[in-house]
């Protein structure tokens, strides 16, 4: 029984990519550069339509997502890798640092915001 859902699973997979694999490690990193891309337009979106919190929220969701992802579960565990190919060796670290800087800037940025609201809270009494 388990061998049929794991096959269903399996099948639906290739459902849900539209037949599109990425077979080399050009198709692969363009995949991953995909991705990013459409993070950084949602960042876009984000910050123009939202306010400051909820962008800075979700710049230290992305960047924990990025960081804590990739070494918790594709390094320690090696339950998976961003891509199937060498290039995830190079590729992996890089993403670690970006998304540590994520997790930093938007840290920095709303403790920031929360003690000018604080100074200015404390002047009005």
């Amino acid at each position: 029984m388990g061998y049929f859902v794991a096959d269903s699973f399996f099948h639906m997979i290739h459902a849900f990519a539209a037949g599109l694999k990425a077979d080399s490690p050009a198709e692969r990193i363009g995949a991953v550069v995909f991705g990013m891309a459409v993070l950084m337009i949602l960042m876009g979106l984000f910050k123009k339509f939202f306010s400051q919190s909820f962008f800075q929220g979700f710049i230290v969701a992305a960047g924990l997502f990025l960081s804590f992802d990739i070494v918790v579960f594709h390094w320690v565990f090696q339950l998976h890798r961003i891509t199937n190919g060498p290039e995830a060796n190079w590729l992996e670290p890089v993403l670690v640092v970006f998304g540590s800087i994520f997790v930093w800037y938007g840290i920095t940025k709303e403790r920031q915001k929360a003690k000018v609201e604080h100074t200015a809270n404390a002047y009005h009494g």
